[in-house]
This record gives structure tokens, C-alpha cells and sequence, in this order.
């Protein structure tokens, strides 16, 4: 297993050329929120836009496409009605993935969709649309592993985000087990169902399909709040959409999200600093790395 450190990182960020244009760094295409969880999307939209990807779209309810605009109006939005349950009601998903062109979009679907997850995953990843690369966070794994989603087969360039909790559900370890054997169970599940696996914790691991392993060096338990996995699937999946692997996407987003966890807890504290405050940290960090 190999450490993931700041020259690694480096290594793999790609530069801005001068003769480039939004075009040039792809699109992030992010399916999130509900009325109940309306910070979620918001979080996960600025997380993409803040790690440099050209274009990213919103499809939310419409109570969280207003604050995500208000905080980030570079945001595209696609307002999506929400059903009785408060969730995103399938064919406006279906309607909003019709605008993207085959193959020229990372999704990144999971973060605050809530119950309904499993019928957006449904539409998403049924065989009508072709995407880039695929993020799935949150509800999007808790719909795979409770079966609401159906019997799918993920996409190509496929990554899985789960803190323990998740990893739990979606192997049907409890969570002391998946704990005891971190690395092994992020190997095994990433080469049994093709996929690159994000397991989220101290020291978080990224397992690839073929058998390797990374292990973070950087983050605190500031990080310890709703709203940092929605900030992290946001960025990795800007790292997918800007054309490197799954796994360097995955391995150079949890370095640079905890990188600048770090230097938020030095700011703010790890007690008070807030998921969003990482923002800040995260441009002064890629400032320095000359990005």
C-alpha cells in the first residue's frame, strides 16, 4: 500500500494551459438534494467548481437551486420537481440527464437525494445515458445496497465514496468489521465489482480494480461533520471530468481535501471550523502548488 503525499499529488494535478477554455475541463453533471436536505447539492456543486472543473450542472429541487446559486452563481442549475416524498421526481431526472451529450459528462449522483435515491439512480444508470465517469456518494450507495436502485451495473470509471457506515451496508459487515480490516475489504470490494472504492475514515483508503492500495496522509476529525463528503464527491469528480484515471481523481481529491482540512483547524480550530471554511484553505493550497 502506498502513502498518499503532496509530490504524488502534484505529480498528477494538471496544469491550466493558456490557450484553454471552459470546455477544456470538463463537465460535472450532479444530481443531489431534496427539500429535507437542500445544503448537500450546494456543497458537492461548489466542491466540483472549486477543484476546476469548466462546467458543472445542478439538477436539485427548486429550494436548493436558489441557495446554491446565491453562494455559487457560476453553478448551471436544472430545476427538478420534487414528488410527495420531497425527493426528485424521476422524469424530470430523466429530462435534465437528456441534456447532457453521450460521454461528455462525469455524473455525480448521492448527496442529499434521500429516500427516492434509488429511483434517480434508476434513470441515471439504467442504460439510457452515457457518462464520462460516474461519482456515487451518500444516498446514491445507500440506494445500491438496500436495493432500491434495482440490479445495476455500474458504468465504467466508476468511483464509490463510503464513510464505514456505508462500507457497512454495502458489504453486510457491520461497521466493527469493516474497521478491523480496512485495506482488505476496500481491495475486495473494488475488484469484485470494478470500481475504484473511496473508504472514507482516518487514513482514508482508495482501493483500485486491479489491486492496488493508497492510504491518505493528510486530514483531522474536523472533518467530522455533515457536509465533508458532499465537499469531497464534488471534487473528485471534478478531477474525473478534467481527464485523469479514477484512481488518481480519487487519491489527489481526498489528499487536497484534507490537505486543506489541515490548514482550516489551524484557522479556525478543529471544533469550529465548518465544511465549507475548507474552501478558503483548498485556494490557498493550489495557489502555492502553482494551480
Amino acid at each position: 500500500m502506498q502513502d498518499i503525499t503532496r509530490e504524488l499529488v502534484l505529480e498528477k494535478l494538471p496544469r491550466r494551459a493558456a490557450d484553454t477554455n471552459k470546455g477544456s475541463y470538463g463537465t460535472v453533471a450532479a444530481f443531489a438534494g431534496s427539500v429535507s436536505y437542500r445544503g448537500a447539492p450546494v456543497l458537492a456543486a461548489e466542491g466540483a467548481l472549486r477543484c476546476g472543473a469548466g462546467l458543472v450542472f445542478l439538477a436539485t429541487v427548486p429550494e436548493a437551486m436558489q441557495l446554491a446559486l446565491a453562494r455559487s452563481p457560476e453553478c448551471c442549475v436544472l430545476p427538478c420537481r420534487a414528488g410527495g416524498d420531497g425527493c426528485l421526481l424521476p422524469e424530470d431526472v430523466q429530462a435534465a440527464a437528456g441534456r447532457f451529450a453521450p460521454g461528455k459528462a462525469v455524473l455525480l449522483a448521492g448527496p442529499g437525494l434521500g429516500p427516492g435515491a434509488g429511483a434517480v439512480l434508476q434513470v441515471l444508470l439504467g442504460g439510457a445515458f452515457v457518462w464520462r465517469g460516474c461519482v456515487l456518494d451518500a444516498d446514491g450507495l445507500n440506494a445500491l445496497a438496500g436495493g432500491s436502485a434495482g440490479d445495476l451495473s455500474l458504468p465504467e470509471q466508476t468511483i464509490l465514496t463510503p464513510h464505514p457506515g456505508e462500507m457497512a451496508r454495502l458489504t453486510g459487515l457491520t461497521v466493527a468489521q469493516v474497521q478491523a480490516d480496512r485495506p482488505g475489504i476496500a481491495a475486495r470490494y473494488a475488484s469484485q465489482h470494478h470500481c475504484v472504492l473511496v473508504l472514507k475514515g482516518s487514513g482514508t483508503i482508495v482501493a483500485a480494480p486491479d489491486g492496488r492500495l493508497w492510504k491518505n496522509t493528510t486530514g483531522n476529525p474536523g472533518l467530522s461533520r455533515g457536509g465533508s463528503g458532499d465537499i469531497l464527491a464534488g471534487m473528485i469528480a471534478a478531477l474525473l471530468a478534467q481527464g485523469l484515471s479514477p484512481a488518481d481523481a480519487a487519491c489527489c481529491g481526498v489528499w487536497l481535501h484534507g490537505a486543506a482540512a489541515d490548514r482550516c483547524a489551524v484557522r479556525k480550530s478543529q471544533l469550529a471550523m465548518l465544511p465549507h471554511d475548507i474552501f478558503e484553505d483548498l485556494g490557498a493550497l493550489l495557489a502555492e502548488a502553482g494551480r
